[in-house]
């Protein structure tokens, strides 16, 4: 059991890091990319052009991913940024994700974590398993077993898979809450199912 904890932690850990898109991707939301793109480009620029936070954010999605427009992180930082300033929580967690990993603008781990908690206390639980997994790592902040589990423990709550499972390696290592191989195998098993 240890050594499956390990291993799926060391993939989650590669996963997150190589395919950050990933999350972004399973976690759009209202008005999905995929729906829009079949909608012309400059409709989508002209909702978000008149402010409409949704499309800014999409507009800024299809900037990252370069899909219907050339890939641009500088562009996909401006209209994320747009969103995110007017509180949609989705923008902010892809504004924090950009800051984080120096896309588009400067790395700037303030930045992200400024950006990453005001989504993450609007519940994005994408943002918070991210926040769990950086102060697991102590990436950019202290490293903190409690704030870690704290954010997965939200996330989780939600059924959100990748921080069950997180949850699970807290609590079968002992990082931030007492050593429990039930509790462990619990969330292992709520993560899988």
């Amino acid at each position: 059991m240890k050594i499956f904890g390990v291993l799926v932690i060391i993939m989650l850990c590669i996963a997150m890091v190589i395919a950050g898109a990933f999350m972004l991707v399973t976690s759009i939301g209202e008005r999905d990319i995929f729906t829009l793109v079949e909608r012309d480009e400059r409709d989508i620029r002209t909702l978000a052009e008149q402010g409409d936070m949704y499309a800014q954010t999409n507009l800024g999605f299809m900037y990252y991913l370069g899909e219907g427009v050339p890939q641009d992180y500088e562009q996909a930082v401006y209209w994320y940024r747009l969103a995110a300033e007017q509180g949609y929580p989705r923008a902010q967690g892809y504004l924090g994700f950009m800051y984080f990993h120096g896309l588009g603008t400067a790395q700037n781990y303030e930045q992200a974590l400024h950006w990453y908690h005001l989504a993450a206390e609007q519940g994005e639980a994408w943002v918070q398993t991210n926040l769990g997994f950086i102060y697991y790592l102590g990436e950019g902040v202290p490293q903190d077993f409690e704030q870690a589990v704290h954010w997965y423990r939200l996330a989780a709550a939600q059924g959100y898979s990748r921080a069950q499972n997180n949850l699970g390696y807290m609590y079968e290592h002992g990082l931030g809450v007492p050593q429990s191989y039930e509790q462990a195998e619990f969330w292992y098993r709520l993560a899988w199912d």
